[in-house]
């Protein structure tokens, strides 16, 4: 059980933050729709389907192991329609266009004659529904619990982690999200409000982007903007061993990621060693996306991973919330 306390503490300390970053916007949104009278039922529903659905995906994961992990690209897609569902809120909020006035999350009216409970429950599906489904995009923090919950081998310990986790954030998704509605109800304060609803919409969009292994994220486009033709160099290759295989070092830092190389040859295998030293952020949950590679590294230590580039072009790594990248060029 002191596993269990341990997911609850970090849920206390650093996951609440952490994962209202990545999910906080789509709470907003849901509380935006609210009567004042059902603010703290909505987050009571949105917290409390969360909590169920995690300890179904803990308990997945410890019977089943780690078959079950989302990947990065599926996280990556799901990060894209969260940023879009963000900026719809954003738009209805500003009253921007009639249309959007209509955007709303609603389940099918064959729903509630199925399930018959009566219509004025409608507005209650939202931030249930939601609240079930933010599994679907995990902060960093969450991923090194799900990696727990896949280690007990067990469903009801690989539950209660991420049960436990979930409930030691709850504090700070309760009291932000009631102070949500009140922000929105000052205009001025409305105005910054939308901005950043906005702001995290476009971030999720990036960093489900970077996910995703595409090109099209804004560091890409800025890297293209100040780059001068005359810059364009492939800067350091990875040095090949004795044993016909490319190594380089990445030093993961609590902020950012340093390589020993920044090219690599196509075809030819990889060893990619991570290094950490006291490292605390997000970038311990070490991600590639375009092989599903996924490593939750030590807070010091080292881990090995192995592939072969298999394409010429920008290979992406990244967190697991797209927030610190890096990049290597494949070459011939």
């Amino acid at each position: 059980m002191n596993i269990v306390w341990l997911a609850l503490i970090t849920g206390l300390t650093t996951g609440g933050i952490s994962c209202f970053a990545v999910q906080g916007g789509l709470l907003a949104g849901i509380m935006a729709d609210q009567k004042k009278a059902d603010q703290k039922k909505t987050l009571f529903l949105f917290l409390s389907s969360k909590t169920v659905s995690h300890f179904i995906l803990g308990g997945l994961l410890g019977s089943l192991g780690s078959v079950l992990i989302i990947t990065p690209k599926l996280q990556g897609t799901m990060q894209l329609f969260a940023g879009v569902f963000m900026l719809f809120v954003a738009a209805k909020l500003m009253d921007v266009h009639p249309f959007f006035k209509k955007f709303s999350f609603t389940p099918p009216k064959t729903f509630f004659k199925l399930v018959r409970i009566s219509s004025k429950n409608e507005s209650l599906f939202a931030p249930a529904m939601v609240g079930f489904l933010t599994f679907l995009i995990p902060c960093g923090i969450t991923q090194a619990m799900m990696l727990l919950s896949v280690s007990t081998g067990n469903f009801l310990y690989g539950g209660l982690i991420l049960a436990a986790y979930v409930v030691g954030t709850s504090p700070i998704f309760f009291a932000l999200g009631l102070a949500s509605e009140k922000v929105l109800s000052v205009k001025p304060l409305k105005f910054l409000a939308v901005g950043l609803i906005a702001f995290m919409g476009l971030f999720s969009i990036n960093t489900g982007q970077i996910l995703r292994g595409s090109n099209h994220t804004f560091q890409n486009y800025t890297k293209v903007m100040f780059e001068s033709n005359n810059s364009k160099v492939l800067g350091a290759s990875a040095k090949i061993g004795t044993n016909g295989v490319q190594e380089v070092t990445i030093n993961a830092k609590n902020t950012s990621y340093e390589s020993s190389a920044s090219a690599l040859k196509v075809g030819i295998p990889v060893k990619l060693t991570l290094k950490t030293n006291d490292t605390r952020g997000c970038s311990r949950a070490f991600t590639i996306p375009e092989y599903n590679i996924s490593r939750v590294l030590p807070a010091t230590g080292t881990e090995t991973v192995e592939f072969t580039p298999t394409k010429t072009g920008r290979l992406t790594y990244a967190c697991s919330m797209g927030m610190y990248t890096g990049s290597f060029n494949v070459v011939e």
